[in-house]
This record gives structure tokens, sequence and C-alpha cells, in this order.
């Protein structure tokens, strides 16, 4: 029954329906009381000469009455003809085959001896083939990627012999992606499209599937109305038929680096620590996991996890140390100088899939995500501007002398001193961190280049002494909360003389750039005496929400001796003493270089460009027009290249110069290094890196289990095979159904049985 009827048993109940007419009759025929009396034998005659006509009418209305009863049940049974016997009734019957093919990165992971990606193409490719039988087509066939569903790879393309070999060639073409699989997505794409079915065509659904438990249960919450098998169960209700076709093998067991990252600031003549983090998604302990680190040609390290649990992470950390490989061309132009921050390191970490035995291999089912690339922009020098307000000729009297110490080898710093008038003519985007010492004002377009710098990622540091007049820095670079500096000054405290002093207090949250200091001596900052310093305005209600005090003093007031703000993707920090050694001991005592080195690195660190990018983000950069044009380009990692043009991050910057525009490029479908050109306006052409990898959890290749799908998980309508066997299934319904002319023949029926009624009521 199931072959021709969708709900059979609603058949059963309009056949027992059939009987209702009949007992309706026989009921009320017990209902007459039988009385004799002399004008009956009048109406006996005549009704002897009518009862033959009279039993024929009868008859004939009962079956009218029990065939409407059948046909009811028969109607809500909703039957349909064979494909076969459809195609000789009917002229216009079609069936539009919607595919929806999951080409994410987990379709690599084998099924037997062959990628879940080629199952699912030799399933689809025999299915066609399949309905490929002739010139003329009844079926259409229509192909969406979950890496792409919004434009389907075929769209409603007729299959007949003469299409067969280019549907063949498309299907061919589909590689795996790079991409996660965004199945509420995808499914509520194909959900959308099967509802808008057109009037003269069934469509049938295809979901190939690996099910995959982070996919059906971790992408969205299961309850919601956007959770998969609920987008599928609505698309079951609508479409003809819909096939769940599961295309993975049962080894679901993998291991995965789904982690690597610097630790340190990646500077010259420095070691940088980078940390590589492996996931076991098997479920039994993985041990002995050797991994190899590469940067560049350089010959590879090696580490070795002793033991990861499953379910578990574990992480290596591999000590590199970047040598400069070239020197700062003291003669060279701004232009050039500008070019010189940084040299481009491609590193990567695998795991060393040749140290695995057979049995080993197997624990580790998708090898694409065995492996992790990381680009490392490591700065010749990091570039350091020191803006002396108070330039002395005798070297240990200037503003900026304890700071120029901290230049030598192995801080990987560069540094340059200029006075405060030259900060009005200084280019900017040469450097990442600026001190501003002893300097109480600049002009309102410096301000305003010093905050655009600031916003598009540097960091400023204010260390102001005795030659800033209060007023003058409150005007410049406070301006009652809405300027550069979190604090205002109001005057300075303590004693001159330096027979009084107060001393450091650290915060409990402890600071980054003084972290390190306190773990060798949690007291050597408190010792430190401060003799003087300035008192300063700070909005109360924002410390510890846009402003921190990671340190402040012992005085009275318990005055703030440090702030910190954030200002769009850079940061200012503001210190209440100056760098000179006139107002407290800190420079001369051992722990300012370690506390200042350690502060250049978290501020370069945490507010310089991300050179890693997700798949499906965006690369983006900063491009200063004074030295680089505005047309930028970008090579993939399979080396083909596209050009974008920078534009200005606020349209109000539109067509001046001298500012930082940003280039974007949208959509990083693909793992792997991609190294942005920027062309400088002498001619020559700077490179940045970017790395991108996979999305984590396409390594968590556990299956959807059994237990989790009971229920109404999936609803009956949707059949769900092996790729395998789709072949054995046959589609039946759309425009093969026969309900619309069943009801049409009811509504003749009932029409007609009223009409028999009226009139051989009227004769007699």
């Amino acid at each position: 029954m199931f072959s021709l009827l969708m709900n059979p048993w609603m058949l059963g109940l309009g056949g027992l329906a059939v009987l209702s007419p009949i007992v309706i009759h026989l009921l009320n025929k017990r209902r007459f009381k039988i009385v004799n009396w002399a004008a009956m034998d009048f109406l006996f005659e005549a009704e002897k000469k009518n009862r033959r006509r009279v039993q024929i009418e009868n008859l004939l209305l009962l079956l009218l009455r029990c065939l409407a009863m059948l046909l009811i049940g028969l109607l809500l049974a909703r039957p349909f003809l064979p494909s076969s016997v459809a195609s000789l009734l009917q002229q216009d019957a079609q069936y539009e085959r919607v595919i929806l093919w999951d080409d994410s990165l987990s379709s690599r992971v084998l099924n037997g001896n062959e990628p879940s990606m080629d199952v699912t193409r030799d399933s689809i490719k025999r299915l066609v083939s399949g309905l490929a039988e002739s010139d003329l087509t009844d079926d259409w066939l229509t192909i969406m990627l979950t890496s792409n569903p919004g434009q389907p790879l075929l769209a409603n393309e007729p299959v007949t012999k003469n299409t067969l070999p280019a549907l063949i060639e498309t299907i061919d073409e589909v590689q795996s992606t790079d991409t996660a699989a965004d199945y509420p997505g995808s499914l509520g794409e194909l959900r959308r499209y099967i509802g808008g079915q057109t009037e003269n065509v069934g469509r049938v659904a295809y979901v190939f599937s690996d099910m995959r438990a982070v996919d059906w249960l971790d992408s969205v919450d299961i309850t919601s109305d956007s959770a998969p098998n609920k987008l599928l169960n609505q698309t079951a209700e609508d479409a003809v038929n819909t096939f769940l076709i599961d295309t993975a093998g049962p080894n679901d067991q993998n291991l995965a680096i789904v982690g690597l990252r610097a630790l340190d600031l990646q500077a010259a003549d420095k070691v940088v620590r980078f940390s590589v983090e492996l996931a076991n998604y098997g479920n039994a302990t993985a041990n002995d996991v050797r991994v190899v680190l590469q940067v560049n040609d350089a010959p590879p390290l090696y580490q070795v996890a002793p033991s990861i649990p499953p379910g578990q992470t574990s992480e290596l950390i591999f000590p590199y140390l970047f040598t400069g490989t070239r020197d700062q061309n003291l003669s060279a132009s701004e232009d050039e100088l500008a070019s010189l921050n940084f040299e481009n390191y491609r590193v990567t970490a695998a795991i060393d899939r040749e140290s695995f035995s057979r049995d080993e291999l197997s624990a580790d089912q998708l090898i694409d995500d065995s492996s992790a690339v990381f680009a490392a922009r490591v700065l010749n020098g990091i570039p350091i501007l020191l803006v002396d307000g108070d330039p002395s000729a005798v070297s240990e009297r200037s503003e900026t002398h304890y700071l120029q110490s901290l230049d030598v080898l192995g801080t990987g710093l560069s540094m340059a001193v200029v006075t405060a008038s030259k900060l009005e003519s200084v280019s900017l985007s040469e450097y990442q961190v600026i001190f501003l010492c002893n300097v109480d004002e600049a002009s309102p377009d410096r301000i305003a280049a010093l905050k655009q710098w600031t916003r598009d990622g540097g960091a400023l540091v204010f260390m102001p002494g005795n030659k800033v007049r209060a007023a003058a820095f409150n005007d410049s670079f406070y301006k009652d909360g809405s300027g550069l500096s979190p604090v205002g000054l109001e005057s300075i405290a303590g004693d001159p003389t330096m027979s009084s002093w107060v001393n450091f207090e650290v915060d409990p949250q402890v600071h980054p750039s003084m972290r390190v200091i306190l773990e060798s001596d949690d007291t050597s900052l408190n010792k430190v005496d401060v003799f003087s310093w300035w008192t300063s305005i700070i909005d109360d209600e924002e410390i510890g929400k846009s402003i921190l005090v990671p340190l402040r003093l012992s005085d009275p007031r318990n005055s703030v001796a440090m702030a910190e703000r954030r200002l769009g993707n850079g940061a200012v920090i503001v210190y209440t003493i100056p760098g000179d050694g006139d107002w407290t001991m800190w420079p001369s005592s051992p722990t300012f270089a370690p506390v200042m080195i350690d502060l250049i690195d978290y501020l370069v660190g945490s507010v310089g460009e991300n050179s890693n990018v997700k798949i499906g983000g965006q690369v983006s950069y900063p491009v200063d027009l004074s030295v680089y044009g505005s047309r930028v380009s970008l090579r993939d990692p399979e080396g083909d290249k596209v050009e974008s043009v920078a534009r200005p991050t606020d349209d109000s910057e539109i067509g001046k110069e001298n500012v930082l525009y940003r280039v974007k490029f949208d959509e990083i479908l693909q793992r792997g290094f991609y190294e942005v050109g920027l062309k400088r306006n002498s001619g020559e052409t700077d490179k940045v890196l970017f790395a991108s990898n996979i999305d984590p959890r396409e390594g968590q290749l556990k299956r959807l289990p059994e237990s989790a799908i009971e229920g109404d998980f999936f609803s009956g309508n949707i059949r769900r095979v092996s790729a395998t066997e789709l072949d054995t299934q046959q589609v039946s319904g759309g425009n093969s159904e026969i309900w619309p002319q069943l009801l049409v023949f009811l509504i003749a029926v009932l029409a007609l049985e009223q009409f028999l009624g009226w009139w051989f009521g009227k004769k007699r």
C-alpha cells in the first residue's frame, strides 16, 4: 500500500465509513411501525407497479453515498500513480531533484578506502545517470553546496541523455573546501527553496551528510526553530520525498592541531616561544605524539607530547631565536625607513605522521587538520619614538636618558629621539610606541594626527615632568576627559628636598608590564622611593571600566601613579612622574628597565595588527598614503592574485593625505599563507604576511549517536539511507498524486446524489 498511498490507513478508515449509509438505512427501517388499514390495498397495488423502479433508485442513491465515503477516505490517503503510469496520463509530470551536498573539510575523512566526498560524488552520479534514460525528461537537477548554498552549483537543469555529460563534468569538479559546514544556514536555504516550489513541479530533497554530532547538535540550540533537524523536518513537509544520506565511515577518531601562536613579542635577536596545542578527539589515549615546527626553510624543531587523554588537549612550547637579517640603513629616506619595520616568517607546525604505526594512523582520520600555520612578523627593531621636552647637552640630564639605555642588543628596541618641536613634522607611521617626556602641548593638527594614529593601533605614553604646565597639558591632551590623556594634571606634590618620600602601591590585578618583575620579587616596586609627583584629575566612575589604574602612590590621597585607557585599536598610558631621576629613585633602580621593556612588549603585542585570519573572514591592513599607493594586492595560497583599493577609515577623511586608510579583502576561504603587497611611492613593493587556519571544530568527527535521535528528532517523512542504498530508493508522489482529480470526482458524486435524490422524490 505504501507504494501507492502516502497514508494507507486513511483508506481503511474510509472503507469502514462506507458502511455508514447502509447502517443508517437499516436503522431507519426499524423505526417504522406497520398499521393495517383499508386504503393500503390501493397503495399496495400502485406500489407493486413501481417497486422495481424504486428499488433501483434507492440502490443507486445508496451506492452513490457509499462511494462518497470511500472517496473521502481515499482522498485523505493521498494516492499517487507510479512514475511510469503517471507519465502516460500526465504530460507535465516533473520532479526537481534538489541536492544539498556537504563539501566542508570533514568530507575528506575516509569512508573505507575513499574520502566521503568521493562517496557522495559517486552516489550523485549514479542517481543522475539513472534519471537520464532518454532525450526527453521529467526530471530536473539542482545542487547546493554547504559552502555557498545561496548560489546553487546547478539550478533546475534538465536531466537527459544529452545533458548528462555536462552534468557529470560539473559534479566531478566539486572538491572539498577548507570551510566548516553551516548546517543551520544551509538547511535553512534548502527549506526556503523547497517551500517555494511551483505548481507543476514536485521537489525531492537529498541531504548528503557525514552525520557529525557537532553539525547537528552543537551548531545552535537544538530546541530552537533554527536547529538543523527541525529545518530538515520542515523541509520534508513540503517535499515529495526527503532523503538523508549518510556518507561517512564508522571510524571517527582524530588528532588535530587546534592552536599555533606566539607567546612573546616577535622581534629580532629575541627568543620567541611558540605554543602548539594538540587535541585528541578519539576515545583512546594518544601516546608519544611527535610534532615538528619549522620556520621558513630553517632546520625543523621536534617535540613529543607523552600522553593526550581522550577528549583532552596538550600544549607544547617551542622556543625559537629570530636573528636580525638586515641592518637599518641610517641614510635611508623616510619612505624607505617606513618599509623596514618587520620581516615576514612562515611558521608551520604539524603532527609527524611518519612516526606513526599503522594502528596509530587509524587514530588520525583527518590529515588536513594535523597541521597549522602562523604568520610571524618579526620586528627588525621595535620602533620607539622618544620626544624630549627638556633636552640637555649632558646625556645623563636628558628626560629620555634612562629610556635610551634600554636600546641594547637583546631587547629588540630601536629608538629615535626628537625634540617637542620636531614632533610636529615627524612621520608617525614609522613608530609603534611614542613616549612624550615632559611635553605639555602640541598643535591641534598634530594632536588630531596623534589621536588618529593611536586609534589605528599606536601606543602613546605620557611622562610629565617639571617643565609641564598643567593648564597647557589639560588644554592640549585632557580636554575635560575627551582628549588623548585619561587623566588631567593638577599640581606638583611631594618634597623637592627629597627628605621625605612615598612608595608605589601595585593593584592586586597586576598589569602585564609589572607581572614579570613582581613574580621575581613581589615587593621590589613597593620599595621604590618617590619624592615628587603630579596630582591628577580622573573620572572615578570610569576606573575599572574604560580606565585602569594599576599603580598608585602611598600618599594620603592614594594618588594615581599610572593610568591606562584604550583608544580604538591603540592604548594611552600616563605616568604622573617623569622618566628622569629628578623626582624618583625608580629610573636608577633595577626594576625600571624590565618594567619599561615589558610595557613596550605589552603595548606592541596587544595593539598590533593580527596576522591570523579565520576561514571565511577578512584580510584587513592599514595603509599610510604618505608612504604607499592606495591600490593593494593580495596573493592567496595557490598563488592567485587580486587587487583592492584602500579606503578611509572615516568618511570625513576622504581627500586628505598623510592619513591611515585601510584595505580589505573579503571571503578568505583557503587555509595557508596570504601575502598583501603594498606599493611604495618610490615604486618598490613591501609584503605583509597573513595566515589562515581551519575551524578547529572540523576535526571533531564524532558521529551523531542513535540515542540522540530517538523520538521525533527526524520526522517519519525523512528516509535515512546510506550512500550505497540510495540507488534502491524509489521516488513517488509529486505531480503523480491524484488527489485533485479525486476531489473533483467526490464533488461530482455528491452533486449527482443530491440531484437524483431531489429528482426521484419529485417523481414519487
